[in-house]
């Protein structure tokens, strides 16, 4: 019995070793033309998309130049237009020659009147900042002073009876002169109160 046994169990071995290796053979036969047949068809698949945008790319620039075509026509047109009403050398410069003829009467009833004899009777005063504490008041005299303008504090109480450190500028005579340091305040992000006073 033993003598049967062993032909069968190295027929077995032999039988089912030599099958895997054939097996895994083909399946990699198989898997190299599976991927070959993928990479065929990528690069099919690529040319088609690139032969499609060719396409419409023509296509485009087709309907761009009929555009253009069309558009030509109306300017060609239009620059004989503009060759015609240019003017002759005879016809140049009849603006100048003209207004040599024509005078200008200013009445002297509708010249403008200034109000300035009403603005003499006022001063301007810029108000800064208005501060609690006095060292507050004092760093923005600094800031202000360092801009070239000559600040001054004043302290007032106010209704409730507390003291307040006001930053000033002034008296401006002109209201040129308040609007230039004001523009200066303003320019360097500080803030600026104008304050007009009859003399």
């Amino acid at each position: 019995m033993m003598h049967c046994l062993k032909p069968i169990i190295a027929n077995k071995r032999g039988v089912s070793a030599k099958p895997k290796r054939a097996t895994h053979l083909r399946n990699k036969k198989t898997r190299k033309k599976s991927t070959a047949s993928v990479s065929k068809l990528r690069l099919i698949a690529t040319v088609i998309i690139v032969i499609l945008f060719s396409l419409g790319l023509y296509a485009l620039n087709q309907l761009e130049s009929e555009k253009i075509a069309r558009t030509k026509k109306p300017v060609t047109n239009s620059v004989i237009i503009e060759e015609k009403s240019l003017p002759n050398a005879e016809d140049d410069y009849t603006f100048y020659s003209r207004l040599k003829d024509f005078e200008v009467v200013v009445n002297k009833e509708a010249a403008y009147s200034s109000s300035r004899s009403a603005e003499d009777n006022y001063i301007y005063l810029i108000q800064a900042g208005s501060f609690k504490t006095k060292a507050q008041a004092e760093k923005l005299l600094v800031e202000l002073t360092l801009l070239g303008l000559e600040p001054k504090i004043n302290s007032a109480k106010n209704a409730s009876g507390n003291l307040w450190y006001r930053v000033r500028l002034g008296p401006f005579t002109t209201r040129g002169g308040m609007t230039a340091a004001r523009s200066t305040i303003i320019s360097n992000n500080l803030e600026a109160m104008v304050m007009k006073r009859k003399i």
